[in-house]
């Protein structure tokens, strides 16, 4: 009997599988895990092959201790993307194949998760007592209260999280400390479908619609281009309802957790469906069900973030990309990959159609639809009644300002007030000043771990450093001069806040960033603050720029926009235009109009006449003229090689090392497409101590430079790593100033090169 030998990948940074022996009667299926000896030590990996003859000797050859699962625990489907992603993105297989499984099964855990019981809530006697009405400032705890009094059974938290949504677990805290509600176990009950709503489609959603009808058996990408409040979402829906009633599993990708709760309400609602969700805002139990679920087929639609690309669905037949541009598809730690990319990829494997919305594509996308790669359905207009808000500009070289706001933006609020309407502020800088400076000697606060400045905050008096997360007291005089004139330079969200503070007394002031918002359920009874009426004032990042249905929003002022036009990355400006764009699309959503105020020094530039008439298409093809003349994406193609060492002078060294590599390379008649640059030091050198520099290298012809980069790659592995030393290829990278911090750079760029 001839013996078959298993090919392993295991979750070290190695790029090479490994061959073992499989004793016994029983073949280990392709996909499942298996416990191997790997050194002095036993590690889990994951079957990738079976092999007839080994890449080792068969003397050399050990085998598997044991088999952990009786069936694979990823489909071939998905394993034919991920080995692709492995393949494109230069990102050892073994490493590729944990991240793309929840935290609970990187290991021999079984995969059908413990379940059968839940915590259940159920009305107290104290609370059946209770006055309801002393809950008239406590919108979640009411609607609480209603839920669990109008049901006769103990009510499972998943069914509160469901249907109440926004700040769920700090309302039900606050009623169990009151005694009106108490919890316990109960076994789990079925999952029941909610009422379902129906919205009549307008004649663009109806041709969207039934162009996408007409390729659910096979793949094909469409990109949805409408405007804030086209009703991309109920074209989504139609879809996902057909794919529904005919068996099928959908997957909805959106960028933001923040937009998982009011999206999932809104599906549930639509669909008369249960929705799931997986993200990191979800503990390690609740995403492992969800894998499961999306596995054995319970789960029919799941809303994830970029990772819920790689869940293992049994049944697959629709792919949507909600804010398909949005730089947070495109994963920074760890392995580097973009889930546009992903998704392009598993779709056309699986056969499916995917959706990509947005109201900003990425210039891939609109430079893909150009070629025929993409299809384009466009929804030109609002679905309500409601039209797209009038834009100005406020000229800075002429317009008198209070700390970074205009007093004629502060007018225009006081009147949103005096209407009992919302305004939003945004200002994509967190803080209160970016830049503290020594009046007399120009000396400016740096952080002693990274080439960057120190952030002042005055929440609590301290400098801030965004990247290693070091804080250190506000100074008072100068320590290279002694002088005590400090100046704050610069505004951050918080300067804003007190400046409106300040101007406008007893306005009710939300401020949502990351100081403010630091977990998910802060996020949510923020949101929910908005949506109750409980603020007159939003200041916001980008947190609050996608997505977010604010109806009482009639004005939105977008200040410090004029970095996009001087930022040494190329991407800059697309990334301006689209958080403009989107960012004022959150005004006059409703019935009330809305007006965008954009503070500037530039009106005279050219792409403002492209935002005031939310055309955004006329910037993106503007916008590739000059890319083409520059051989810039998406018509030159980029790798880059990052490395960074504790000790200064060994990244270089290893660059250099890998420089000379790339050159012989290309010094060969195969290679003569490829351009390799000059080494240079990261725009910040230094972030926790590690000094970074990087190498860039790239070619018109994608083919030609995959086939460099494999070569490459082979040759990198050789070179000896000393000390502390770390290296990464970054694959179509969105950025080439490299911030990666201690928490994952959300803000950085834009538009990744994809698959299309």
């Amino acid at each position: 009997m001839k013996q078959t030998f298993l090919r392993v990948a295991v979750p070290i940074r190695v790029y090479g599988t490994f061959d073992y022996r499989c004793d016994g009667s029983r073949i280990i299926p392709v996909g499942s895990r298996v416990v191997v000896p790997f050194g002095a030590r036993t590690i889990v990996g994951i079957v990738v092959q079976h092999v007839d003859t080994p890449a080792v000797a068969l003397e050399n050859l050990v085998s598997v201790t044991s088999a952990v699962d009786t069936e694979p625990i990823f489909p071939a489907d998905l394993l034919k993307t991920l080995r692709w992603v492995s393949e494109h993105y230069h990102q050892p297989y073994g490493e590729i194949l944990w991240s793309a499984l929840p935290a609970n099964l990187r290991g021999k855990r079984p995969q059908q998760p413990k379940f059968g019981h839940v915590t259940a809530f159920h009305v107290t006697e104290t609370g059946k007592k209770a006055d309801l009405s002393s809950l008239s400032r406590a919108p979640v705890q009411n609607a609480i209260m209603d839920l669990l009094k109008a049901k006769e059974q103990p009510v499972p938290k998943e069914i509160i999280q469901s249907e109440i949504g926004r700040s769920w677990r700090s309302a039900l805290k606050s009623l169990e400390a009151k005694n009106w509600i108490a919890s316990r176990t109960v076994a789990k009950p079925p999952i029941l479908a909610s009422p379902r709503s129906i919205h009549t489609l307008t004649a663009d959603q109806q041709n969207a619609r039934d162009q996408i009808f007409n390729h659910l058996s096979h793949y094909r990408s469409f990109l949805i281009h409408g405007v804030t409040g086209s009703g991309k979402t109920e074209v989504y829906l139609r879809v996902i309802d057909e794919i529904l009633k005919a068996g099928g599993q959908a997957l909805m990708l959106v960028p933001e957790i923040g937009l998982t709760p009011q999206l999932k309400q809104h599906l549930e609602s639509a669909l008369g469906a249960p929705v799931s969700s997986y993200h990191s805002g979800l503990t390690n139990s609740q995403r492992h069900r969800t894998w499961w679920d999306a596995k054995t087929g319970e789960a029919k639609v799941v809303i994830g973030t970029r990772s819920g690309v790689f869940l293992p669905f049994r049944r697959l037949a629709v792919i949507v990309m909600d804010e398909e541009h949005d730089s947070s598809f495109k994963q920074h730690l760890g392995v580097s990959y973009h889930a546009r990319s992903v998704a392009v990829h598993r779709a056309a494997v699986n056969k499916i159609p995917l959706l990509c919305g947005t109201a900003t594509p990425s210039l891939e996308t609109v430079f893909a639809v150009r070629n025929n790669r993409v299809q384009n359905l466009s929804l030109p207009q609002r679905v309500t009644a409601a039209k797209m808000p009038t834009v100005r500009l406020i000229d800075l070289n002429h317009a008198t300002t209070i700390e970074g706001v205009a007093v004629s933006l502060v007018r225009k609020i006081k009147e949103r007030i005096s209407r009992n309407e919302q305004s939003l502020m945004f200002i994509n800088r967190r803080g209160y000043a970016p830049v503290v400076l020594c009046i007399d000697c120009k000396w400016t606060v740096k952080c002693e771990n990274c080439d960057a400045n120190l952030i002042f905050h005055a929440a609590d008096q301290q400098l801030h450093c965004h990247h290693c997360l070091q804080r250190i007291s506000m100074i008072r005089s100068c320590p290279q001069c002694t002088s005590e004139r400090i100046q704050l330079l610069s505004v951050g969200t918080q300067r804003i806040e007190q400046a409106l503070r300040n101007n406008i007394p007893g306005a009710r002031i939300l401020r949502i960033d990351r100081d403010t918002a630091r977990s998910y359920e802060e996020f949510e009874r923020k949101l929910n603050e908005i949506h109750d009426g409980r603020a007159d004032i939003l200041i916001g990042t980008q947190m609050l720029s996608k997505g977010h249905h604010f109806p009482n929003v009639t004005l939105v002022g977008v200040l410090n926009v004029d970095q996009g036009f001087f930022s040494m990355d190329f991407r800059a400006l697309e990334y301006m235009v689209q958080q403009v764009l989107q960012v004022a699309g959150r005004a006059g959503r409703a019935e009330k109009p809305g007006e965008v105020y954009i503070q500037t020094l530039y009106p005279e530039r050219e792409v403002f006449a492209c935002v005031r008439q939310h055309d955004y298409m006329a910037f993106a093809e503007m916008e590739l003229e000059n890319r083409m003349e520059a051989e810039q994406p998406p018509f030159f193609h980029y790798s880059l090689l990052r490395a960074n060492s504790p000790k200064e002078g060994k990244e270089i060294e290893f660059l250099a090392q890998a420089h000379a590599c790339a050159v012989r390379l290309m010094k060969s008649h195969r290679f003569k497409e490829i351009q390799v640059f000059d080494i240079v030091q990261s725009p910040i050198r230094t972030i926790s101590n590690r000094h970074r520099a990087q190498l860039l290298c790239g070619s018109s012809l994608p083919s030609k430079l995959r086939q460099f980069l494999n070569e490459w790659m082979m040759q990198l592995e050789q070179i000896p790593k000393k000390g502390d030393l770390r290296w990464r290829l970054d694959v179509d990278p969105i950025s080439f100033i490299w911030c990666t911090s201690a928490h994952e750079t959300q803000n950085s760029t834009i538009g990744a090169q994809s698959a299309w």
